[in-house]
């Protein structure tokens, strides 16, 4: 467990650094309020496993995966307070989650996913597969994989012309 909260402490980091967001780290051990949280576009957190906390106003494109276990075992039904299914539903255009208990470690790293994702050179399927830790029919990715939310970091530089 705290590999993975540093490395959503990393992630944090590693975004403010490239000042292309601002960044809120909330590492309080209370649970978000609702409405805490305005004008969201990334999200990485844990553990309110099945209850969903309706703390954020997703940015259209927002992208966010919640570390607890099965957040996507009941995506289909009615009632279901897993944080997957809520944030799709509240707005998010992409997130991840397993469908049984795959173990802190089966999830992407949020350092290294959204360090990725936010450099604008992958799309979000391609991101997701270079951050998993394993192979797994236990985690899945919702969205659509040709996903590309930023612009990359630097434009490429034309090669010198040979004339």
């Amino acid at each position: 467990r705290q590999l993975y909260d540093e490395a959503i402490h990393n992630a944090a980091a590693n975004l403010a650094q490239h000042g292309r967001l601002p960044v809120v780290i909330d590492d309080r051990p209370e649970l978000f309020e609702a409405g805490s949280y305005p004008d969201a576009a990334l999200y990485s957190g844990w553990y309110s496993l099945g209850k969903y906390i309706d703390a954020f106003d997703w940015n259209p494109g927002s992208v966010g995966f919640h570390i607890a276990s099965s957040e996507c075992a009941t995506l289909k039904r009615e009632g279901s307070q897993v944080w997957c299914k809520r944030m799709l539903e509240k707005g998010v255009a992409a997130t991840i989650g397993p469908v049984y208990e795959p173990f802190v470690q089966a999830f992407p790293p949020p350092d290294l996913f959204f360090t990725k994702l936010t450099e604008g050179y992958l799309t979000l399927g391609e991101v997701y597969l270079i951050s998993l830790p394993f192979l797994s029919w236990q985690m899945v990715l919702i969205g659509d994989p040709l996903y590309l939310p930023f612009k990359p970091v630097k434009e490429k530089k034309e090669m010198p012309s040979l004339q």
